[in-house]
């Protein structure tokens, strides 16, 4: 009469999955060094183990997350930073209101278009605005990435509450509620196409607007929420970097 088995109602004859996995390297190994030479034969053995032990860890270790690619990155910048309240998005992050003794009196939006590495931004100042009843400006500035520099963006902030004021000034004490990203190009090369429209609302004929299309080598984005100014400097970035861009030397 045979022994009763051992073994336990339910579990598997089969082997775990790290054991499957060695015994696989094992044998691949196993063929590898069977076809060095003859006289390398001593060695088969401990070349096989050595080979094998080093494969485990990267075997096991976890698949690193790929990054976002140019487009994915693009996308969520787009959707992000630019209104899309019309087609049931959101209002976007692109403005900047700052305030003085609670009333408003300052007002700028900022959106952009992109195809690949080419990034068209606008610039407007909003004349409604106390500050801009006099003069206000809108300016475009088209540029391509891989002529950004990565290091030169920069994320300012401010209190909009408080007219405006540097957070530099005493931000402990600050409500640092809002930004603007700066960015330059590569070793401040003027490659940004800048086409700035100023408007004198109270003046009329030829002194009532001016246009002056001039290269550049800095631009901004304007942000109402500075928290997310840091994803947006982050998304910025690897974009920059997917296009080619990079730092300049000093």
């Amino acid at each position: 009469m045979s022994a009763p088995s051992r073994r336990r109602v339910g579990s598997s004859s089969k082997v775990p999955l790290p054991a499957t996995r060695f015994v696989a390297w094992d044998k691949k190994v196993r063929q590898m060094t069977a076809k060095l030479p003859k006289t390398l034969s001593l060695f088969h053995t401990h070349n096989r183990w050595v080979l094998l032990l080093a494969l485990v860890p990267a075997a096991l270790a976890p698949a690193q997350a790929e990054e976002p690619s140019l487009a994915e990155t693009l996308a969520w910048m787009d959707s992000t930073y630019n209104p899309h309240e019309r087609s049931g998005g959101g209002f976007g992050h692109g403005r900047e209101e700052i305030f003085s003794e609670g009333k408003p009196f300052k007002r700028r939006f900022s959106f952009f278009t992109h195809e690949n590495c080419t990034i068209t931004l606008s610039n407007q100042d909003d004349p409604t605005a106390p500050l801009y009843s006099d003069l206000y400006t809108s300016a475009v500035y088209n540029f391509n990435l891989r002529d950004i520099d990565p290091a030169s963006i920069k994320i300012y902030r401010y209190d909009a509450q408080a007219g405006g004021l540097s957070c530099d000034v005493d931000s402990q004490h600050m409500i640092c509620d809002v930004a603007e990203i700066e960015f330059e190009t590569r070793n401040q090369t003027p490659l940004i196409k800048e086409n700035l429209h100023i408007v004198w609302p109270k003046l009329q004929g030829s002194e009532h607007e001016a246009h002056n299309n001039k290269p550049t080598f800095v631009a901004t984005f304007y942000v109402d929420n500075s928290e997310y100014a840091d994803r947006f400097a982050k998304a910025f970035r690897h974009a920059v970097a997917l296009c080619g861009g990079k730092a300049s030397p000093f």
